[in-house]
């Protein structure tokens, strides 16, 4: 075999193998390296730094003219994309989807923010995946705002919102949330508390709340006597008519921390059966119908109070 055949055979055979490494950066740009492992089977020629992508091959899946798409072999990532057509914008198909299925999709994927609010840093690859698409943004913020629960603790003189301090209560996106929990405290002097709480509800007015739990906490609870319990119960009603400005709600319910209605009537009964008695239960009775009167208001979304 003469000598200009087989040089011709060897430079087609280093004409197969390409010296740049085939990987994309975290950018999406080609990867400037040489290539340090050369092209195995079913693999791709990769730098040192890419050789754990070596044997992960996926195909591009630039759609070109005629519906037909590139498939050119290249190492995985999440646009899957080659070098040529990384500009390119791919079709969406969960669109296609029934929306119910969409809605379990994105409920499987923000599954780790349903537990409770994390920071806003910590949503970024949820809002680069969100952005591709506004529709699929709006079903899954709407997924999101669904379910979390939004805290609001509400005191005298300061006012938290999803665990920030707020030195006024501003229109934002704790209004999108569907399920809020207010906390706040039964004390004497309620005028700034009510004030907060005002704020809050017509705020929220007509905002179509799913679930509204109220959890209630006051140094009354902490002497068991009927004088304090009494008070307590009479301060209550107070601040829950203050949140019957929200209107209609699909599920309210009112949490007392340490409820001395028990304690009270094993001391109670035990020590005057007979003047305590009529007391205790009157109270209790007075406070059950009330709360029951109120919870049935909030879910027919009556405003006012029933005379």
């Amino acid at each position: 075999m003469s000598r200009d055949k087989q040089r011709s055979k060897l430079a087609r055979r280093r004409k197969k193998f390409s010296h740049q490494c085939s990987a994309l950066t975290h950018s999406y740009d080609a990867c400037k390296n040489r290539a340090a492992i050369s092209r195995t089977l079913g693999g791709l020629p990769v730098c040192w730094l890419h050789r754990k992508l070596r044997l992960t091959v996926t195909s591009c899946q630039a759609v070109l003219g005629n519906n037909r798409k590139c498939l050119k072999k290249i190492p995985w990532s999440e646009k899957q994309l080659c070098i040529q057509h990384k500009d390119f914008v791919l079709p969406c198909y969960i669109l296609r989807l029934p929306t119910e299925l969409r809605q379990h999709i994105f409920l499987y994927i923000l599954d780790e923010y349903q537990s409770q609010y994390v920071p806003y840093y910590t949503y970024c690859s949820f809002i680069n995946m969100m952005c591709l698409s506004h529709q699929i943004f709006e079903e899954a913020t709407d997924t999101l705002y669904r379910n979390l629960v939004c805290n609001i603790a509400l005191s005298e003189r300061r006012v938290y919102i999803l665990g920030r301090r707020c030195l006024s209560v501003q229109p934002g996106s704790w209004q999108k949330f569907k399920q809020f929990c207010f906390q706040f405290e039964v004390c004497q002097d309620s005028t700034a508390v009510l004030e907060n709480i005002k704020i809050v509800a017509t705020q929220l007015r007509d905002s179509s709340i799913i679930k509204l739990d109220i959890r209630v906490t006051s140094w009354y609870t902490w002497w068991r006597h009927l004088h304090t319990a009494q008070q307590m119960y009479k301060n209550l009603p107070f601040y829950l008519d203050a949140i019957r400005q929200i209107g209609r709600v699909g599920e309210a319910s009112v949490t007392i921390a340490h409820d001395p209605s028990p304690e009270l009537k094993r001391t109670g009964y035990a020590a005057n059966p007979e003047s305590e008695r009529t007391k205790l239960i009157a109270m209790e009775l007075e406070w059950r119908r009330y709360y029951e009167q109120w919870v049935k208001d909030m879910e027919c979304g009556r405003l006012e109070e029933k005379e």
